[in-house]
């Protein structure tokens, strides 16, 4: 199965206690830049930009900008939990960022109605950014057994447009002997392949040996 999906976000919680009525927004561009790159595979920001002056007051919403060092801005969701400076925020998945936890969440429910049940999905880091042709790969944590094999991980790929594609690496129950092993002493070692693909007919055609053919010939001078 292969599906497209555009993501959502993940919440991130700062407070700061001050006496004045506005916040500290050069706390929370300082806070939020450290907490991305933190928790971001390989992410540098250049900036978190906030409105100059936000009052403190409950509820009260308000929008960021954050830019990578190479370029791309992407939008950070800031709201007040309360009057005292205590703020929560998320990074929506975008053209520029990929929300990893939000990834995991939108992979587990699609994987359930595919293979016919819910899987622990591990995208490793919070954070990547978005880079159009990329391609990557979160595990599949715990027991992955499906009727088809065991799902191993979840390939994820970055389409041209930006989107998000996955499918799910399944390794296969029919067992596949090494080459060049008789059949009754082979070792028997399963067969990986991305669960969207069929095996080519062409890969498992057997084509004739020419030494044995050239024997068969002299066979027949000999008569």
């Amino acid at each position: 199965m292969v599906a497209t999906v555009r993501l959502g976000a993940l919440l991130g919680l700062v407070f700061l206690g001050s006496c004045s009525q506005n916040l500290n927004m050069s706390r929370i561009e300082a806070d939020i830049q450290n907490d991305i790159e933190r928790q971001g595979r390989r992410l540098s920001l250049k900036s978190v930009i906030c409105p100059n002056r936000v009052e403190k007051q409950a509820e009260v919403y308000f929008r960021c900008v954050g830019e990578l060092t190479d370029g791309g801005q992407f939008t950070v969701n800031v709201i007040q939990q309360d009057d005292q400076g205590t703020v929560s925020w998320d990074v929506p998945s975008s053209k520029v960022i990929i929300n990893l936890a939000s990834l995991e969440e939108k992979i587990q429910d699609e994987t359930k109605a595919a293979v016919g049940k819910r899987l622990a999905i591990d995208c490793r880091d919070t954070y990547r950014a978005s880079k159009r042709g990329d391609s990557f790969e979160c595990d599949v944590v715990g027991a992955g057994a499906v009727a088809a094999g065991r799902v191993d991980s979840v390939l994820v790929k970055v389409t041209g447009d930006g989107d998000l594609e996955w499918q799910e690496v399944v390794i296969s129950n029919t067992p596949v002997a090494p080459q060049g092993a008789t059949a009754a002493g082979a070792e028997t070692a399963p067969k990986t392949e991305a669960a969207s693909k069929k095996p080519d007919a062409a890969t498992t055609a057997v084509k004739p040996d020419p030494a044995a053919e050239e024997d068969e010939d002299d066979e027949g001078d000999r008569q």
